[in-house]
């Protein structure tokens, strides 16, 4: 049997749905109008945007729809799975990574920075919502995630004052804001790659029986 490219194998059977896509897109090209219009203030306020869109694309679930034969394609071949899972995220992350990609080439085009910030706050968006639905549904994480989030900031303002470390892996959003702290950002950026090499780890290991399915 051929080998088929995990990550390849991954877009060509569509992790997310058509509207988050769509939502995705949307998000986007409003992120773009907002950045060219204000290089200053716009950039922030589409990329808070796409950290929420983020949150959903990246919460694919994995062992969910394998387990419901999905992947048998892929998983029925011989490799590492710790390396189809690194795979999966990457898939899950793509669209939006590439709409960061678009905001980071408008800002610089209009004469701003390229914003590293941002990039920091979106792999750890990306990370920890693929991480923590790696074995739910699509889209479940992303949604107790943003309920957790909100409510958390509705009983704790202070929050978005907040600059400890792991006060940025569960609220990204904090290293949009201007001047982050550097070493709170570089100790959470170092947390979401250690969940995401655990997860990936984890995968490696993971028994999914492949049977005939009705």
């Amino acid at each position: 049997m051929r080998r088929v490219s995990s990550l390849r194998f991954f877009l060509a059977v569509r992790l997310h749905a058509t509207y988050a896509l769509a939502v995705c897109a949307v998000v986007s090209v409003l992120g773009l109008l907002m950045i060219a219009a204000g290089p200053a203030t716009g950039g922030d306020d589409a990329m808070g945007m796409l950290l929420f869109v983020q949150m959903f694309l990246s919460s694919s679930g994995f062992i969910e729809r394998a387990r419901r034969g999905h992947f048998d394609a892929l998983l029925t071949m011989k490799g590492n799975r710790g390396g189809m899972a690194a795979a999966h995220w990457l898939a899950s992350s793509l669209p939006g990574a590439l709409s960061w990609l678009a905001f980071a080439a408008m800002a610089v085009g209009r004469g701003g920075p390229v914003p590293f910030a941002s990039a920091g706050a979106l792999f750890i968006v990306s990370a920890v919502a693929w991480t923590a639905g790696f074995a739910l549904a699509r889209g479940t994480a992303g949604f107790v995630w943003t309920a957790a989030l909100f409510a958390l900031l509705l009983r704790n303002p202070r929050l978005v004052s907040d600059a400890s470390p792991l006060a940025v892996v569960f609220c990204p959003f904090l290293l949009l804001r201007p001047a982050p702290n550097p070493i709170s950002a570089a100790v959470a950026i170092a947390i979401g790659c250690i969940v995401l090499g655990a997860t990936c780890r984890f995968a490696s290991r993971l028994d999914l029986y492949l049977v005939e399915r009705q």
